[in-house]
């Protein structure tokens, strides 16, 4: 019978389940919506959902007996969200199996490096930012992150600038016209009336996070507003990375794992790894095309004792030898 090891990673748009044997073979996958406990109006919904894409994971890798799982989870920002998921987990699996239950942005970090070591930014339609020091030292942003970062921060940021510029108070930019346009507004006033008024369902953080490619491409375009909402985005990051980096106790030489759509886009890359380069130049910085999911089945074959060798590494991440979809900046 098949040793299974079960990885979880939960967001709020969506959530993955996968389950591998000891050589890194993943024999099942589920996938599903919101598992963030903050999301949902009863934390329970959450949990249900987690916990019927596990039944579903382990069913498509069945038979086989579960050793170790890691749970990455957004929402898990304070210890009475760890406790909750805890005493969930410790009724559903029992005392032999071990698990761990982590913020959602320690997911990418055994991606980048094998040993779980380094900082991990995760740039989707919000952020993620966590790190772990060679002591075993552990720090999630989470809620400390106080700039508007990832997609949804880079339209934020857009539409303050445009709606500014509307009225006198800052300058000109294209993107006054193609962030209505991506909205189907006839004008500023229009699209600013939608976000803004009574009842309105379209200034949300996930429908604002949708125009984050028409930000990057009009800075890429030459607008200087835009590439300054880019720079600026690309500063936060990196002192956010340092900070990180400096309350785990790692030295100038560690790895940054980055993961997400908006991390992977040129645009804001480059602006990133020049930030990073002058803030930490010793800084290995990888970035993952990955399912953040891979990384947290690492976690759980590392909970379960299994050793990280690159063949193992490289069952999980889907390459002969070497990570295919990583790149080392």
């Amino acid at each position: 019978m098949n040793d299974l090891f079960l990885g979880v990673d939960a967001g709020n748009t969506k959530t993955i389940a996968a389950v591998a044997d000891r050589y890194g073979n993943i024999l099942g996958w589920a996938r599903g919506g919101l598992g963030d406990i903050y999301g949902v109006d009863d934390p329970g919904e959450a949990v249900t959902a987690v916990l019927r894409l596990v039944d579903d994971a382990l069913a498509a890798a069945w038979p086989g007996r579960l050793v170790a799982a890691a749970f990455c989870l957004a929402g898990v920002d304070w210890p009475e969200d760890t406790a909750l998921w805890t005493e969930v987990l410790q009724k559903r699996f029992g005392p032999e199996v071990r698990f761990s239950v982590k913020n959602d942005g320690f997911a990418l970090l055994r991606c980048g490096d094998p040993d779980g070591v380094g900082v991990a930014v995760s740039l989707g339609t919000g952020a993620a930012i966590a790190g772990r020091g060679p002591t075993g030292t552990e720090f999630a942003f989470s809620f400390w992150i106080q700039h508007p970062l990832g997609a949804a921060g880079l339209v934020d940021d857009a539409l303050h600038a445009i709606f500014r510029a509307h009225t006198g108070l800052a300058p000109e930019t294209s993107l006054s016209q193609a962030i209505p346009r991506f909205y189907e507004a006839e004008s500023v006033e229009e699209l600013l009336h939608r976000f803004t008024r009574r009842a309105n369902t379209e200034g949300t953080h996930l429908n604002k996070s949708k125009a984050a490619r028409v930000v990057l491409r009009e800075a890429e375009r030459g607008d200087l507003v835009a590439s300054g909402i880019v720079d600026e985005h690309a500063e936060r990051v990196a002192a956010y990375v340092e900070a990180c980096a400096d309350r785990v106790g790692l030295d100038e030489r560690f790895t940054l794992t980055l993961g997400g759509s908006v991390a992977a886009d040129n645009t804001l890359r480059k602006a990133l790894l020049r930030e990073l380069g002058r803030r930490l130049p010793e800084v290995a910085v990888t970035t993952q095309h990955t399912e953040p999911i891979l990384g947290t089945v690492l976690d759980a074959l590392a909970e379960g004792g299994v050793p990280p060798t690159p063949a193992l590494r490289a069952a999980v991440l889907g390459g002969p030898g070497q990570p295919t979809a990583a790149r080392r900046d």
